[in-house]
């Protein structure tokens, strides 16, 4: 029997997510294929995740919270803390009461690929190689990886940033600069929730993982010179600006208006990136697999209507974003002012703001509202959030 070929490339969280979605929502007609570099470097941060991700892991791994958690220098996650972005602190916890992961990426690599091959045996392959060449034919996609070709029905390119960004939408930047800093194996971690801590020249991310914290300090160069943002990261995380971690990354804001052209899906960076802020790229990453698994098996035999559903789900997740920045933090300063602004600018694409303002209606009268989804978030989690915020 010939079976369907469909190709994975690359094994950051999106290529992990892809392989595990496929693998157990595919008959035995289907081959999945993992293709990446093992020498490629993974970047060391640890992350902080959504349900979607540990239900994946679960059909995907037979991934077991109380076994394996250790596996991946993970902790529980019950929701996302805000410190400093209003006058209380408050955690916007997950929905429906369920919880997620974080973990270390590292050593989700490696448990994945031993989990991938023990379980599903002739149905999975890994090839270990280079792409260096692509090309998405009518009835194939033909790769070249190192100096051989490989034919399959589709590939899923998890690969990450685009080389070019033809056919993307580019996002105004609030953020564009990322500092990191991993504190030391022996440490504890300080918190089951995910931080997310207001400073006066942007925020930190905070991802406890069972051996050590991960830092992420958020801000823009053309509002904070890298000096003056060392020693804010600094004061925040009580490390010296001499002892910081020199680990920075540069970032654009974009999405993609065709994540699936001929056999070709884009996901991952390679889909969209914005910024780390409540998981939202698993969120996307997760929703692009969902509509991509309906184009093959499902009803949705329509690439247009593929890509205008997944542009959708990032053009949501970014406004989901703005509203968080509608009314700044405790900082009245140049970014915090910048971030109302930019915040504003962005729900103004969306019809967010009558969403929330639906649900408060709701929420007032008492009616029936508990089955409303949308932006990601139930109608609860919504509400409960605008509230938090001061929304309400």
């Amino acid at each position: 029997m010939k079976k369907n070929k469909l190709a994975v490339i690359g094994v950051g969280s999106a290529g992990i997510l892809s392989l595990c979605h496929f693998l157990s929502n595919m008959d035995e007609t289907w081959e999945i294929t993992s293709i990446h570099n093992p020498s490629k470097k993974i970047q060391g941060i640890g992350e902080s995740s959504n349900p979607a991700l540990l239900s994946a892991l679960e059909k995907g791994l037979g991934f077991n919270l109380v076994e394996d958690l250790g596996k991946l220098n993970g902790t529980l996650k019950f929701g996302t803390k805000y410190i400093d972005w209003r006058s209380h602190e408050f955690v916007n916890p997950l929905l429906g009461g369920s919880m997620a992961i974080h973990f270390d990426t590292h050593s989700l690599y490696s448990f994945a690929m031993d989990r991938l091959i023990s379980r599903w045996g002739n149905k999975f392959k890994i090839i270990k190689g280079n792409v260096n060449k692509l090309e998405n034919n009518e009835d194939e996609v033909k790769l070249k990886i190192d100096n051989t070709y490989h034919s399959f029905d589709f590939v899923i390119d998890c690969g990450g940033t685009p080389k070019s960004f033809k056919d993307y939408k580019m996002v105004e930047p609030l953020l564009n600069t990322c500092l990191v800093h991993n504190t030391d194996p022996s440490s504890e971690p300080e918190l089951k929730h995910t931080g997310h801590i207001a400073t006066k020249n942007g925020w930190v991310f905070r991802v406890p993982l069972k051996t050590r914290t991960s830092y992420g300090y958020m801000y823009n160069t053309t509002i904070t010179p890298d000096k003056e943002a060392k020693k804010n990261f600094s004061d925040t995380i009580g490390v010296p600006v001499k002892d910081l971690q020199k680990i920075k990354y540069k970032f654009k804001p974009y999405y993609t208006e065709k994540a699936l052209k001929g056999r070709v899906l884009k996901n991952g960076n390679a889909v969209a990136f914005f910024e780390p802020m409540f998981a939202n790229s698993l969120f996307i990453y997760d929703n692009v697999n969902r509509h991509f698994w309906d184009y093959l098996v499902g009803n949705n035999r329509n690439i247009d209507i593929v890509n205008e559903r997944i542009e959708g789900v990032a053009s949501s997740t970014l406004s989901l974003i703005a509203f968080h920045y509608l009314d700044g933090s405790t900082y009245s300063t140049k970014f915090w002012r910048q971030a109302k602004k930019w915040g504003k600018k962005e729900t103004q694409k969306s019809n967010i703001m009558e969403y929330h303002n639906h649900i408060l209606d709701r929420v007032n009268k008492n009616s029936d509202w508990v089955n409303i989804h949308d932006y990601g978030f139930t109608a609860y989690s919504f509400a409960l959030l605008a509230r938090n915020l001061g929304y309400d």
